[in-house]
C-alpha cells in the first residue's frame, strides 16, 4: 500500500460534503529563473540532467542548454497546460526591483501572466520573501499599496469568503529586515489595512517553514493566518531515497502543523534533488541533506490527491481549501510539473485524470445528501 494511501479510505464517509462543495483548490509555486542569459540553465548542461529540461528549453549546436520561458507565448501555452491538468493557481515568487540590480529579472513570470490573453484560465497569487527580497524595508508603504492593487484583481486567488491568499517564505528574515517583531507585525497590518481599502479583502497569510513550531512562532508574532511551506523535504543521509519516502514526509509535516492548533495549508513535493546545483558553493549547504528518485506520473498524482483528501479530513483546520505543489518550474532543483523535452505532459496529463474521479466523488457525495 502506498504510504498515503490510509489517507482516502472511509474518506466520504469520514467527511459531510454540501451539494455545492467543490474539491480543494490546487496551486502551484513558480520560481521564474529562467529568462534570457539567466545563471540557472548551465546547471542543467550535463547529460545526466537534460532529461529534466522544460519543453521551452533547447540544446545548441555547441552543446550548451538554453532555458528560455520569458516570452509571452510560452507564458500563453503553460497557462493552458496547467489549467487542461486543473491547477487553480500559480504563487510567484515577488521579488521587490530594489533588492539588487537584477532582481527585477525574476518578475518576468507574473507580469507576463497579466499580459496574457488566457489569463483567465488562471488565477495568481504572490509568494513574498524575507529579507533583501522584500526590498527597502523605508519603502514598504509603496510595496504595500503595490500588492494591495493586485490583490484587487479579479484573477488574484481569494480564500475563506473573499481573502487574497499570499504565502511568505524565509521568515527567519521578517524581524531583521523591518527592525523588531511589533514593527513587522505593524508593516502586515498596514498591508492588511491597504488590501482592505481597496476592497480586496483581509489578506489570509500564510508562513511557509521547514518546521511546526517556527510556523507556529511566526504566525503568533507577526499576526498570520495559517502554517504552509515552500518544500519539505525531510531528513536523512546525503544520499536517495524512493520518492514515496518524500511523500511520507509531506504527511508527517501536515500533522505537525496540524498538532500546533493552526491553520494548515499542505504543500506536496513533486521531487527535491538539487544536485545540479552542488556547483555553486554558496548554493551547496541547502543539499546538504537527502535527495529523492523522481516519482512516476501516477505517483505524483496520488501524492496531491492525498492532500486533498486530508485538507477535507482536516476542514476545520484547513480553511482555506487549498494544497500548493513545490513546484511548476523548479526543475534544477527537482521539483517541477511543468512538460519536458523527454517526457511531454505525462505528469499533467496523470494529475487531471486522478482528479477527473475525486470531482465525481464530491458530487456523487454531494446528491447524497
Amino acid at each position: 500500500m502506498h504510504p498515503l494511501a490510509f489517507v482516502t479510505v472511509g474518506l466520504w464517509a469520514a467527511v459531510a460534503l454540501p451539494a455545492t462543495s467543490a474539491r480543494p483548490k490546487l496551486g502551484a509555486i513558480r520560481w521564474d529563473g529562467w529568462w534570457s542569459g539567466n545563471p540557472w540553465e548551465r546547471n542543467l548542461k550535463p547529460s545526466q540532467w537534460r532529461t529534466r529540461l522544460p519543453f521551452y528549453a533547447r540544446v545548441t549546436r555547441e552543446g550548451e542548454v538554453e532555458v528560455r520561458s520569458d516570452a509571452q507565448a510560452t507564458m500563453d501555452r503553460e497557462i493552458r497546460y496547467a489549467s487542461r491538468a486543473g491547477i487553480d493557481y500559480w504563487a510567484f515568487c515577488y521579488y521587490h526591483p530594489d533588492s539588487w540590480p537584477e532582481a527585477d529579472r525574476y518578475n518576468y513570470g507574473w507580469k507576463l501572466f497579466l499580459s496574457s490573453k488566457v489569463r483567465s484560465r488562471l488565477h495568481f497569487c504572490f509568494i513574498l520573501q524575507g529579507g533583501q527580497h522584500l526590498g527597502p524595508a523605508s519603502k514598504w508603504s509603496s510595496t504595500v499599496a503595490f500588492l494591495a492593487a493586485l490583490f484587487a484583481k479579479p484573477t488574484y486567488q481569494k480564500v475563506c469568503g473573499g481573502r487574497p491568499l499570499l504565502f511568505v517564505f524565509a521568515c527567519e528574515w521578517i524581524e531583521k529586515h523591518f527592525g523588531s517583531i511589533a514593527a513587522a507585525r505593524s508593516a502586515f497590518d498596514e498591508l492588511r489595512r491597504a488590501s482592505i481599502r481597496a476592497g480586496a479583502g483581509n489578506p489570509y497569510i500564510v508562513a511557509q517553514v521547514f518546521s511546526a513550531e517556527d510556523g507556529a512562532r511566526y504566525v503568533d508574532a507577526f499576526g498570520w493566518d495559517a502554517i504552509g511551506a515552500y518544500s519539505l523535504p525531510g531528513g536523512g543521509e546525503h544520499k536517495e531515497y524512493p520518492y514515496r519516502e518524500l511523500a511520507t514526509a509531506n504527511l508527517r509535516a501536515w500533522e505537525r502543523f496540524l498538532a500546533t492548533g493552526k491553520d494548515v495549508v499542505p504543500l506536496v513535493n513533486a521531487g527535491w534533488d538539487g544536485r545540479p546545483r552542488l556547483n555553486d558553493p554558496n548554493m551547496a549547504r541547502n543539499y546538504a541533506g537527502p535527495w529523492y528518485a523522481r516519482p512516476t506520473p501516477d505517483e505524483l498524482a496520488h501524492s496531491i490527491v492525498a492532500a486533498l483528501d486530508w485538507t477535507r479530513l482536516h476542514a476545520m483546520a484547513t480553511p482555506a481549501d487549498t494544497v500548493l505543489v513545490y513546484a511548476w518550474n523548479e526543475s534544477d532543483e527537482g521539483g517541477w510539473l511543468v512538460p519536458t523535452l523527454a517526457e511531454g505532459s505525462r505528469r499533467l496529463d496523470a494529475i487531471a485524470r486522478a482528479l477527473r474521479p475525486y470531482e465525481v466523488a464530491i458530487k456523487a457525495r454531494g446528491r447524497e445528501q
